[in-house]
């Protein structure tokens, strides 16, 4: 580990710390708010949660969520055709809103991370790409709120479940583990030992 010294988020108070184990956390000493965890295999953990993110993005965001059957009318929602309905009815900042945070978010997150690391892995990291992926990608690691869509579809779902047949699709099954793949990343990915790697070794 090459940074050494640490500022509590809670308290402030600085604390070195000189080293730790993978799975292991540093707390603070006065407040005992968590400083530094050390993820358990991080690289290939991030790789695999990462490409799988990757490879259920197109069915997650392309294929039907559920299926309505009302009277003799059967219609079907995906991601996509609801940011398209949305747009259709001039409803221009949501539909872009949307895109933004269930879309190309969680694509920009899942990319970068596997990217990061699959360079960490085959320690091409020292290039200054890297670097700024790192750094894009921290900035992105908030925007995306896959949970909030999903919490949406299942807020209709109980409102419709009274008024039509609903039947669920694959795309929901892939929507639903594609917002895992998202949300493991903050759990496996290390920031902080790629970050010590790309600022000190040359």
């Amino acid at each position: 580990m090459k940074q050494k010294q640490f500022a509590c988020y809670e308290c402030d108070t600085l604390i070195t710390i000189t080293s730790i184990n993978e799975g292991e956390v540093a707390s603070c000493p006065r407040c005992h708010h968590h400083i530094l965890d050390k993820k358990y295999d991080s690289i290939n953990r991030t790789l695999a949660i990462s490409g799988t993110g990757l490879l259920l993005f197109i069915p997650a965001t392309f294929f039907p969520l559920m299926s309505m059957q009302l009277l003799s009318v059967e219609s079907s929602a995906s991601l996509m055709s609801g940011i398209s309905a949305l747009w259709q009815t001039e409803l221009y900042l949501v539909a872009t809103l949307v895109f933004a945070f269930c879309a190309l978010a969680p694509l920009i997150k899942l990319t970068t991370a596997f990217l990061v690391c699959f360079g960490f892995k085959h320690n091409r990291h020292q290039h200054p790409i890297y670097k700024q992926l790192l750094l894009f990608y921290h900035h992105v690691d908030s925007w995306e709120m896959l949970e909030v869509f999903l919490i949406g579809i299942l807020v209709s779902i109980i409102k419709l479940k009274d008024m039509a047949d609903l039947s669920f699709n694959l795309g929901l099954l892939c929507f639903s583990a594609l917002m895992l793949c998202v949300l493991s990343l903050k759990i496996t990915l290390d920031k902080q030992m790629i970050w010590d790697d790309l600022n000190y070794e040359r």
